[in-house]
């Protein structure tokens, strides 16, 4: 448990908590809702790739990701629904923008700006404390293995369409080199000679001898 403030705000009241099963910190806010925080599930981070570049994600709420989740935060009287993503560089040059949605029956509209700049504030401090956490690196390889099955079927779906590809380009080739080689050896075979009974070639001078222009 640990408070913060927001500007001149008056303190708010977290609980951090980690689930290690889907690799996601939840932090929920007293008074607010819960915000849980990860990375996104459809950009996997490489071995080597510089922690700047993350693309991390927050859920509005607990649970399965979706626009209607558990514990949906509310501030200002607007319950904030949905996911979005963010860059770690921007929130670590504090340049976070968050544009948050809201569920009106069942459309999902913008919600106003004074929503969107508090839950930003709300979204940075949250991130930055998350991300100091020396658990962070074990939450994200838990993070990548509860995602490994969505893309070992996803890249192997990849796989098989490059393989069928792969397998017609093959194909096409052969038979452009087959088409190629009969190209070359009519070419080798020299020009087709006109025989002496075939009729005169149709721009032969008019003064050639007709024995001289026939066939060609």
């Amino acid at each position: 448990m640990f408070t913060f403030t927001i500007g001149s705000g008056s303190a708010l009241e977290v609980a951090e908590f980690a689930d290690f099963d889907t690799g996601q910190a939840v932090y929920r806010v007293t008074g607010i809702g819960a915000f849980t925080l990860g990375w996104d599930p459809d950009r996997h981070p490489e071995p080597d790739q510089d922690p700047m570049e993350e693309i991390l994600q927050v859920a509005y709420g607990t649970g399965p990701a979706g626009f209607q989740m558990d514990e949906a935060p509310s501030l200002f009287g607007v319950t904030l629904a949905g996911t979005e993503c963010f860059t770690r560089a921007a929130l670590v040059a504090g340049g976070l923008r968050l544009r948050p949605y809201r569920l009106i029956i069942s459309a999902l509209v913008r919600a106003p700006k004074g929503t969107a700049r508090r839950t930003s504030a709300i979204v940075s401090t949250l991130a930055r404390h998350w991300l100091a956490q020396p658990w962070v690196p074990e939450l994200r390889r838990a993070h990548e293995h509860h995602c490994a099955p969505h893309s070992l079927h996803r890249y192997g779906g990849l796989i098989a369409q490059h393989e069928d590809r792969m397998r017609r380009l093959r194909e096409d080739h052969a038979y452009y080199i087959q088409r190629a080689d009969r190209a070359t050896a009519i070419l080798q075979a020299g020009p087709v000679p006109a025989p002496t009974d075939a009729p005169p070639h149709p721009f032969a001078p008019a003064d050639t001898p007709a024995a001289e222009t026939a066939g060609r």
